[in-house]
């Protein structure tokens, strides 16, 4: 008894979509045959059936016989789907009619994805449409505390070129920015990097050193 109610019940639950289903599909049938009257019918009995079923209402906005009938359609689908795929622009150029007949518009309120305006004596559901903007300015991202060894420990390879003179200046310039940096590393990452950085710029001041030793020969030798 109860499996057969249970059926009943899917049965009656379904049975509004298949019908809308077929309305929708005699209404396309209407209208490659020319009648558009028939298919007007047939769509809006489909959003009578079925209030909530977009294409239902899309079909008939591009079928309704007045502008204040397809505003009204496109009012209800705004409402439903405020980014839903309008395939004819239906609502594009219902809204073009209207304003061609009189620029009017004045805002009214706002939800997340629609304006509300009046136009005369109606209000207009009119979809943003576009990407939410964050009520704050996104955080910049904080410089790597890092940054200063990084700089030092470039100018001391390059000072290597200077016969090593740079170097021995740059090289403990980057070893103290780089153990000033370990105290406020953030990641397992980062202090890996800053003993990198030791290493290299102590091996840089090594060089450093060999570099003006052997310029200080070349010059005096």
């Amino acid at each position: 008894m109860y499996e057969q109610k249970d059926r009943e019940n899917v049965f009656v639950d379904h049975k509004p979509t298949l019908r809308v289903t077929d309305l929708l599909a005699e209404s396309n049938k209407a209208i490659r045959a020319g009648n558009s009257q028939t298919a007007y019918e047939l769509s809006l009995r489909a959003t009578q059936t079925e209030p909530q079923n977009i294409e239902a209402w899309l079909l008939r906005a591009t079928l309704a016989p007045t502008l204040e009938e397809r505003i009204i359609c496109v009012n209800h689908l705004n409402e439903l789907a405020p980014n839903f795929q309008d395939r004819y622009n239906v609502a594009f150029f219902a809204l073009k009619e209207l304003l061609d007949k009189n620029p009017y518009l004045a805002y009214l309120e706002e939800t997340e994805e629609l304006y509300r305006a009046v136009h005369t004596n109606q209000v207009l559901n009119i979809p943003k449409k576009r990407a939410p903007v964050s009520p704050f300015p996104l955080e910049e991202p904080q410089a790597s505390p890092l940054k200063r060894a990084y700089r030092w420990l470039t100018l001391a390879i390059l000072g290597l070129l200077l016969a090593g003179v740079g170097t021995l200046i740059f090289a403990p310039l980057a070893v103290f920015a780089a153990l000033r940096a370990q105290g406020s590393v953030r990641s397992r990452s980062e202090v890996v990097k800053s003993t990198v950085v030791l290493i290299v710029a102590s091996g840089l001041f090594l060089v450093g050193i060999l570099f003006s030793v052997l310029f200080l020969l070349h010059w005096f030798g």
